[in-house]
């Protein structure tokens, strides 16, 4: 028997967005880190765009 062989990382990369509030925003202003990091945290992220990439290894042939 004979087959072939190889190694397959997928990756899905993802582009999301939230639109802060007035209150938010003006937090966000600021410049506290602890308050921006629990926008962060606390965010309804929205999904705006994906893309999946393929990396295909080498074809290894092998023989039994």
């Amino acid at each position: 028997m004979a087959k072939l062989t190889r190694t397959v990382n997928y990756a899905n990369f993802r582009w999301e967005e939230y639109v802060l509030t007035e209150e938010e925003l003006v937090q966000w202003k600021k410049g506290n880190e602890n308050i921006q990091q629990e926008i962060i945290d606390d965010a309804d992220w929205d999904l705006v765009g994906d893309k999946p990439i393929d990396d295909y290894g080498d074809v290894e042939f092998v023989e039994d």
